[in-house]
This record gives C-alpha cells, sequence and structure tokens, in this order.
C-alpha cells in the first residue's frame, strides 16, 4: 500500500502547464508549416483522392474496412480539399488555444484519416505526434498562453492555476521509447565500431536524404572525423534514453540521499541529454531533408523541463536587466 500511495503520489502532480502549452503551439506550428506546404504543392487531391479519381495508386476503394470518412460521404479530389481545409482550421485554432479538447479531438480524427487513406504518406513521425495530440486533448494545455486565457484574465499566462501533470510525463516517457527503440533498430554495422561509425558518411551520400550535394562538393570527405563522432554519439544517445527515466526521477525526489541521485543533480545529465538531441536534431535538419521530423522531435522537448524552471529563467533574466540598466 505505501507503495501504491508513492505511485499514485507521482501521477497526481499539479502544475502550471505552461510546458504543455508550449508543446500545444510548437507542434501546432510544425503541422501547420507541414500542410500548408501540402496545400502549396497541390497535393491533397493526389494523396487523399482514390487511385480511380485521379489520385496516388491505392487499394483504398477495394478494401473491406474503407477509412470512416468515405462512408460518411463520397470520395472526391474535393473532399480530399475540404479534408485539408479542416486540418489546417483545427491546427490554427490549436495554436490559439481556442476549445483545445475539442478541436484537439477533431484534429486527430480528420489527421488519421489522411493516413488511412494513403497508408504510405504516413510517416512515423505523424503517428508519434498524433499520440502527443491525444494526450494534449486530456491535458489543460490551452488554461495558459492562449488567446482564451488573455481574454479570460487579461494576460496570456492565464491565471496561474495548477492542473495535472501526468500528460506531460507521458510525452517524456513517449520520446524515451521513440529513441531507445530507433537505436535498437539501428542494427547496421555502419552504426557500430566494427563499420567504423561510417553511417552519416554513407547516408549523406543518398541524394534522396542529403539536403545538398555534399559529396560532389568535397564536404564529406573533410569532415568525415566529425561524421563518425556524430554517428557514435547518435547511437549512444538513443541507447541511452531511459537513463532520462532516472534523471526526471532524481530530480523529484531530489531532497533524498544517495552519490548517484548527488551526481545526476550536480551535473544535471537530463539537460546535457537534451543539449545533445537539440544539436543531434538542428545537424539533421541542417544537413538532411527529412521533412518535418526534426523540428516535430524539438517541439516536444519542452516537456522535459518542469514550469518552475522557465519562472526562474524568466526572474533570472529580469534581474540581469535590472542590473545593467543600473549599471548603465
Amino acid at each position: 500500500m505505501k507503495l501504491w500511495s508513492k505511485w499514485v503520489a507521482l501521477w497526481s502532480q499539479r502544475e502550471v502547464p505552461t510546458m504543455l502549452a508550449l508543446i500545444r503551439i510548437f507542434v501546432g506550428v510544425v503541422l501547420l508549416w507541414d500542410f500548408v506546404e501540402i496545400g502549396l504543392h497541390d497535393l491533397p487531391e493526389v494523396m487523399w483522392t482514390p487511385q480511380e479519381l485521379g489520385g496516388l495508386p491505392s487499394n483504398v476503394l477495394q478494401r473491406k474496412v474503407p477509412p470512416e470518412i468515405f462512408t460518411w460521404i463520397d470520395p472526391s479530389p474535393e473532399l480530399a480539399w475540404g479534408l485539408w481545409g479542416l486540418i489546417i482550421l483545427c491546427l490554427v485554432l490549436l495554436i490559439l488555444g481556442i476549445a483545445t479538447p475539442v478541436v484537439g479531438a477533431i484534429l486527430v480524427l480528420a489527421y488519421a484519416q489522411t493516413s488511412l487513406i494513403l497508408p504510405l504518406s504516413d510517416r512515423g513521425i505523424d503517428l508519434l505526434l498524433r499520440n502527443v495530440l491525444m494526450l494534449l486533448i486530456f491535458s489543460k494545455a490551452g488554461a495558459t498562453l492562449s488567446l482564451p486565457a488573455k481574454l479570460k484574465t487579461g494576460s496570456w499566462l492565464g491565471d496561474g492555476q495548477l492542473h495535472p501533470s501526468w500528460p506531460r510525463y507521458l510525452i517524456a516517457l513517449q520520446l524515451v521509447v521513440m529513441y531507445f527503440m530507433a537505436g535498437v533498430q539501428k542494427t547496421a554495422l555502419t552504426w557500430t565500431p566494427l563499420g567504423g561509425y561510417n553511417a552519416l558518411y554513407v547516408i549523406l551520400h543518398d541524394p534522396h536524404i542529403a539536403r545538398m550535394d555534399w559529396a560532389g562538393m568535397g564536404v564529406l570527405d573533410a569532415v568525415s572525423p566529425f561524421l563518425r563522432v556524430g554517428a557514435a554519439t547518435t547511437h549512444i544517445f538513443e541507447w541511452g534514453a531511459p537513463i532520462l527515466v532516472l534523471a526526471l526521477w532524481f530530480r523529484y525526489t531530489r531532497e533524498r540521499p544517495g552519490r548517484l541521485r548527488a551526481f545526476f543533480l550536480r551535473w544535471d545529465v537530463r539537460l546535457i541529454w537534451v543539449v545533445i538531441g537539440a544539436v543531434l536534431h538542428l545537424g539533421i535538419a541542417i544537413a538532411m531533408q527529412l521533412g518535418i521530423f526534426a523540428w516535430a522531435m524539438l517541439a516536444l522537448y519542452p516537456a522535459w523541463f518542469h514550469p518552475d524552471e522557465i519562472q526562474r529563467l524568466r526572474q533570472w533574466w529580469k534581474e540581469k536587466r535590472s542590473k545593467a540598466s543600473s549599471s548603465a
């Protein structure tokens, strides 16, 4: 019973939902960028219309269980554009924090229909973001940094009420699982010392992935040692993701004794890991063309931080500006 009480206490923690609000905004912006690009390239009717009506090859009309939207409305290019428009509208409302639970639910359902119509268009990052949106639906992510908060309280930060922390915990846990499984699935020898950690060197020779012709520019040979370090760091980083659970637990129980806990807190292992992850994702965004992947992952990084840390950072910044003004 004592252990159960501690488990309940952990998941009953409450905080100002600032981090969840940041995730709501960042995820909304990244997805809005992605779907606007789809619209600018006239892709909705190509992707979400059956092959028989001019879409990409798929067996959507031959399936025993068609996408739910096709049972309500006959498939057509107009429906594809309507689905796209609905997603765009929901993303704008999500960013503004308007009716987040309802808007989020509609967004998840519409977003899922696009994957059901053309499964080949559904990426791993799409699945991850839908999972995150599901968690945001059941959170108070719209209680701060939102238009309703501004209208209701006169401040974008809202009334400062505390709300359940568990959605942030689960998003962080989702990231740990995703990173660890990504490391487990990197089975090619080029990700190991046996392959000389040449994975990134090989990947950046692929014209479908490399953002530029790095090989033709002679860049890859010049930076190959750094690419090896990057590949090794990536592999160790992903395999080491479960350490984040331990790091977050040590921060949650910082008042307890223990040398390992003291080491994790003194060196802030969590922050070191997060900085490494941010650098790796920025490197991916610069060197590779993997769509929204890098930016979507970074959009979830606020889950690693408690809202009080942002408050302390704001206070530190105010004090620094105040000292600078006094000196001037």
